[in-house]
């Protein structure tokens, strides 16, 4: 069995990639070892802001690494955990709702990367190009953008990055975008026969196509247990998860997606062909990473 260390220095975005990265390798022939230093809702400022401050109190460890024999929390600083493995990748990527801005990378990006290049200098470095949010998401039109705009400066702005450090590249977003383009596989809505004013669990929305979370119920989590019905147009489903773990496989292990054999539960044998090709072209327009 072929091993992989791989580092991610990332947040939910990153999670979402992982979910079925190691079932997909292992039906592969290859092992995944995973690093995780991720914080919810992280950006690239606050990944090296906690960096400046642990170098100055190593005491303080902002990121949780697993569980001590005794079952509290294993904790590390970023600095700790890239010295921790011979990781043969580490990932940066910056908070979605910022990665369409391409001047909050800087500085932070350049000085991340040369922070590991410095604890961990036989890792390649690879940039998680994330993803645009759904079509149907209020953050588009409030920043005057749809998903293809939002989607074109993403890619944009994480080749330059890329060029100016001489990175790989993880086209997450790429793959959802092409797999959004589909003509036969088109997300539409709204569903003209969905009303929103008069629904009660667990009626929802069709989502059919969707790669995003998009419309769910919640019941407990609201203040006064009246469900509400709450949009999350940002994060990966199945669907979309299974894609990028797809991506990731391809673009590290240089073995083709097309061949994977795991599916996860839920998805059927066709849609799951039509993912492993997605991400297999867009795979096949980045040059190999070894």
């Amino acid at each position: 069995m072929k091993s992989i260390r791989l580092l991610t220095v990332g947040n939910s975005f990153s999670n979402d990639a992982l979910t079925f990265l190691e079932p997909i390798a292992n039906g592969s022939g290859v092992i995944f070892e995973v690093g995780r230093a991720s914080l919810g809702g992280c950006s690239l400022q606050k990944h090296w802001n906690l960096a400046q401050f642990t170098a100055r109190h190593p005491e303080y460890k902002p990121y949780r690494t697993g569980t001590n024999p005794d079952g509290t929390a294993r904790e590390a600083t970023l600095q700790e955990i890239l010295a921790s493995a011979d990781w043969d990748f580490i990932t940066f990527q910056q908070f979605s709702g910022s990665s369409w801005i391409r001047t909050t990378f800087e500085p932070y990006l350049g000085r991340l990367i040369h922070l590991a290049r410095e604890r961990a200098p036989s890792a390649r470095i690879l940039l998680h190009q994330t993803w645009a949010y759904r079509a149907d998401s209020p953050f588009l039109p409030e920043h005057a953008m749809n998903d293809e705009i939002m989607f074109e400066r993403i890619r944009s702005n994480y080749a330059h990055f890329a060029r100016q450090y001489g990175c790989g590249i993880l086209p997450s977003g790429e793959a959802i975008q092409e797999a959004r383009r589909t003509k036969d596989r088109p997300f539409r809505w709204p569903d003209p026969d969905f009303d929103f004013a008069t629904a009660e669990p667990p009626a929802l929305p069709r989502q059919n196509h969707s790669l995003s979370i998009g419309w769910f119920w919640v019941i407990n989590g609201t203040p006064d247990g009246i469900p509400q019905l709450r949009l999350d147009a940002n994060h990966l489903n199945e669907r979309g998860r299974y894609l990028a773990g797809c991506v990731w496989f391809e673009r590290m292990t240089g073995s083709d997606a097309r061949n994977v054999v795991f599916v996860p539960p839920g998805l059927s044998t066709e849609d799951a062909g039509f993912l492993r090709e997605t991400a297999h072209t867009v795979c096949m327009r980045y040059a190999p990473l070894r």
